[in-house]
């Protein structure tokens, strides 16, 4: 049953990701002279796409905290990094736009998906065009789109956050707009608990090969996921102002440990 249940899923999500690869193009040829309009309806094509892709993958999601935020726009979100999964989950929940390593690009179909998609790419080895994106960045916020990061730049086991990379977070000081860290935990799978044993039919992270991890999480009946948007980080003027290392490291230590007390507090409650 649970290779009947691959096998169909595969299917379907190939068929999905096919279809809204093709709808992109025509989005991208029908908007192509007014890349504002082309970004916003991408946006909320990506959000309707993922919220199928989670019934496709039998992905349950419960939200806590500020909900009302994720009907803003121009926010910046950040959030820990556990898998994959986690792009599927956070994008389905508020039209938003990725900043995603460049390695993305080469990812079979998915790679020409999210470019498609709108993902500003960045190159964490060779940081030399950070300026260019960063003003990217800064002009999307400027035009009421939200734009998310995982500011770890990689997934982690989930027994601590990464150390978060602060170079991002000008984007949002340069603006002056919210900084909504969002605290995501996978609680149950195929209805039990998640535990050391079995969260890595989820969790990717390390060297984990990306196909044979999907079709592991293609087989599996259920996942349950719990986000809690967290409260907004106000950006202060003088921080606008001067928008230097310290306030940008400052910004996104605040981040992590809000992400971190909410964990934390979720696991007691458990």
């Amino acid at each position: 049953m649970s290779l009947l249940r691959k096998v169909v899923k595969t299917f379907l999500l190939i068929l999905h990701i096919l279809t809204f690869i093709s709808f992109l193009g025509v989005i991208h040829l029908f908007f192509k002279k007014n890349p504002t309009i082309r970004l916003k309806v991408i946006t909320w094509a990506l959000c309707l796409f993922n919220k199928i892709t989670r019934l496709l993958l039998g992905i349950k999601v419960k939200i806590t905290g500020k909900r009302s935020v994720l009907r803003k726009r121009g926010f910046f979100f950040v959030c820990n990094h556990l898998s994959y999964l986690d792009g599927i989950v956070t994008s389905s929940l508020s039209p938003l736009v990725f900043i995603g390593k460049s390695e993305l690009k080469r990812w079979p179909i998915l790679g020409m998906m999210v470019s498609l998609s709108g993902t500003i790419f960045v190159n964490r080895i060779n940081p030399v065009n950070i300026h260019r994106e960063l003003r990217k960045i800064t002009r999307i916020l400027n035009s009421g789109v939200n734009v998310i990061l995982f500011p770890e730049g990689t997934s982690g086991s989930g027994r601590a956050l990464l150390p978060f990379k602060s170079s991002f977070f000008a984007a949002p000081i340069e603006t002056g707009c919210y900084v909504v860290p969002l605290a995501i935990r996978y609680t149950q799978i195929k209805s039990q608990k998640v535990t050391e044993e079995n969260k890595d039919y989820v969790y990717w992270y390390g060297d984990m090969e990306l196909v044979p991890h999907l079709f592991g999480v293609l087989g599996l009946k259920s996942i349950e996921v719990e986000i809690k948007v967290c409260n907004p980080v106000y950006i202060p003027e003088n921080y606008r102002r001067e928008n230097t290392s310290f306030h940008r490291k400052r910004i996104s230590q605040i981040s992590k440990r809000i992400i971190e007390e909410s964990i934390k507090c979720a696991d007691l409650e458990l």
